[in-house]
């Protein structure tokens, strides 16, 4: 069984319809006369139909015991919009509640309660450009860290020669044409692939958690290699909750282009500005030297090394450095 939408009978379907497509946006997909469905799984049904389809000729509005729910990016445009509009019948005006999302509750013209929300990324991005870090998001809206996250992340970002995508199914086949070459996976601690099918496993195991992303060219496409943050519970090393590690590797038909550093450039600017990371960490074994030089273009400063990154080679001596979110400011020339 799957859900269908919700359907309300109306009064007057002409006015019904003006409300919920001038008012709230929606879409009419489909118009029987006395039946139309909206998008967002909204369906208006005329009051006379609605007594035939359910043998009872009593129609009771104004009820106070259910409501339809809707979410608004921008928040503040749509109770301005809200203002504007004349007739609009308030079961209250805007407020705020406990874990900072604000709402508005109206009523539509058959009395049938109507909230409208800002949407939780929205709320999030709005503590975040405050000056919180994720850590205090997580405290202020009263939700799991994990929930932060995955509201501030980000599907598809952009550099200038590049495009840093999610990982999909089809491309199992091309990463395990790269990642095959026993060259790469050594430097990042796993083994080589044995087919495309073990590639298949790892993209819907591993690559396919929050801020895992493809590199590719945006000249033609191509893989070029993978970069991801790892937050707390899923990094190499103990570090602060609002603390992310990145790591990467690149093709090595694509080596020295610099893809490395342009995507970390990137990848650190969603980390500290999207994402609200008070540190970034990289680890990466002592005598991967192209690892390290890209860490010293990013501003990353060597704590140290350690014996602590159990591989499929063993236990490795591994290099932890790390970028705090003022230093990065610092360099690219922000004010912290």
């Amino acid at each position: 069984m799957r859900f269908g939408c919700t359907l309300l009978s109306v009064s007057d379907m002409g006015r019904s319809l003006r409300f919920y497509t001038e008012v709230l946006g929606l879409e009419v997909e489909n118009d029987f006369g006395a039946n139309v469905t909206l998008s967002g799984r909204i369906a208006l049904q005329t009051e006379t139909t609605w007594k035939c389809l359910t043998g009872n000729d009593d129609v009771i509005y104004g009820g106070n015991d259910a409501e339809v729910y809707f979410e608004e990016t921008d928040f503040d445009a749509f109770v301005a919009k809200l203002r504007r509009t004349e007739g609009i019948r308030y079961v209250h005006m805007p407020v705020e509640h406990r874990w900072g999302q604000r709402v508005v509750r109206i009523y539509d013209p058959d009395m049938h309660i109507i909230e409208i929300a800002e949407d939780m990324r929205s709320v999030c991005r709005r503590f975040l450009d405050r000056g919180m870090n994720a850590e205090q998001i997580s405290e202020r809206m009263e939700v799991p860290m994990r929930y932060v996250r995955s509201c501030l992340a980000s599907d598809t970002l952009e550099t200038e020669r590049l495009v840093l995508r999610p990982w999909r199914p089809s491309d199992a086949d091309e990463l395990f044409s790269l990642a095959s070459d026993p060259d790469i996976g050594k430097w990042a601690g796993w083994e080589p692939h044995p087919d495309s099918a073990h590639s298949r496993a790892i993209i819907d195991n591993v690559l396919s958690k929050p801020a895992t992303f493809c590199i590719t060219s945006k000249e033609d496409g191509r893989i070029v290699g993978c970069i991801s943050l790892s937050f707390d519970g899923d990094a190499s090393i103990k570090m602060d909750p609002s603390d992310a590690e990145i790591g990467f590797w690149i093709a090595k038909g694509e080596w020295g282009k610099g893809y490395a550093t342009e995507s970390s450039r990137r990848v650190l600017r969603y980390a500290f500005e999207e994402q609200g990371c008070g540190k970034v960490w990289c680890v990466c074994l002592e005598a991967n030297i192209r690892c390290m030089r890209v860490q010293e273009k990013l501003g990353f400063l060597l704590r140290g090394t350690e014996d602590i990154y159990s591989t499929a080679y063993g236990t490795r001596c591994m290099n932890v450095s790390y970028l705090s979110r003022s230093r990065w400011c610092v360099l690219d020339g922000r004010h912290p």
